[in-house]
């Protein structure tokens, strides 16, 4: 398993965006009129949410991304901040909107229905990522998207690594969740490879048992491939081969799916950085995200192993 050192932060790299969450007892029915159980405005996006969550366990995190200076911004910071998490990095662009979400979470199913708009917000470059002192983070998690920048970013980090002893080196992982962003660069060049079933379904995979088996044989030598399946749990296998598999922890009932990927990406990325064994990991993961469906947002996710 992996050890990484516990002084330096864990770096989450990718979107942060503004959540506005309409919660209804049934799926509206177009063009008509309807009331709404309550609405929540939250900070959003898969990087800040695993952020949050790495924070909430214990580690030292940082979140790194793009924004437009307004009051969207400030609001998604401010809350960042309340999480403990660092967002002194974040690259901030002036006569842009920020990017943000509207979703509909439907109480009665547990399904939520994301519409998202990006408003053009320039992405992270290269160019932003080397102002980043990479002796900060013992662990870097990539979001797939906008991939020809965040390969570059990825490389980066590989040549850091090269000139560094194995106890200094930086992890990296990197999420796999659309098939549009292209994100195959992570198979062969990170440490920790987060599998969606989405990606993995695209990829030909029935289910995350075929997913890391078949990704496992792409990666590189010593890494390890985690796919989460919604309700059916998650699996995944390290650098021995061996599969392992969790199964589901499921709420006395279902409030809220929004995020819950997003958590169990933190949760893993938190429980590996304590070096606990692969399948405690998994564990782990399914629980903390199992009890984020039984809620509205991110708080009070610290659960004992």
């Amino acid at each position: 398993m992996l050890q990484p050192r516990g002084d330096r932060k864990v770096l989450c790299a990718g979107l942060i965006c503004l959540d506005i969450l309409s919660v209804v007892d049934h799926y509206p029915v177009e063009d008509t009129d309807n009331r709404i159980e309550r609405q929540i405005w939250q900070k959003g996006g898969n990087c800040a949410n695993s952020a949050a969550v790495v924070a909430q366990l214990g580690e030292q995190t940082a979140y790194f991304g793009t924004l437009a200076t307004g009051r969207a911004a400030d609001m998604v910071l401010d809350e960042m901040r309340e999480f403990g998490v660092d967002v002194d990095q974040v690259v901030m662009h002036d006569g842009y909107a920020s990017p943000s979400s509207t979703i509909i979470i439907n109480t009665s199913t547990g399904t939520r229905t994301i519409i998202h708009a990006d408003n053009n917000l320039p992405e992270l470059t290269l160019s932003d990522f080397h102002k980043l002192d990479l002796d900060q983070y013992k662990w870097i998690h990539f979001e797939g998207r906008n991939m020809t920048e965040v390969a570059k970013m990825v490389d980066a980090v590989q040549e850091y690594n090269r000139s560094r002893s194995m106890e200094d080196r930086v992890i990296i992982s990197g999420e796999c969740e659309k098939a549009k962003y292209h994100p195959e660069h992570f198979i062969s060049t990170v440490d920790v490879m987060f599998v969606a079933k989405e990606y993995a379904q695209h990829h030909g995979f029935p289910t995350a048992q075929a997913a890391v088996e078949g990704f496992h044989r792409r990666v590189k030598k010593g890494a390890t491939v985690v796919c989460a399946w919604g309700e059916l749990g998650a699996d995944a296998m390290g650098p021995d081969g061996v599969h392992h598999h969790a199964d589901a922890f499921s709420p006395d009932q279902v409030v809220d799916t929004l995020g819950a990927g997003d958590t169990f990406n933190g949760a893993i990325i938190a429980a590996m950085c304590r070096s606990l064994p692969l399948e405690e990991v998994l564990k782990f993961g399914c629980k903390v995200a199992g009890r984020k469906c039984g809620q509205f947002g991110y708080r009070g996710l610290t659960i004992g192993e």
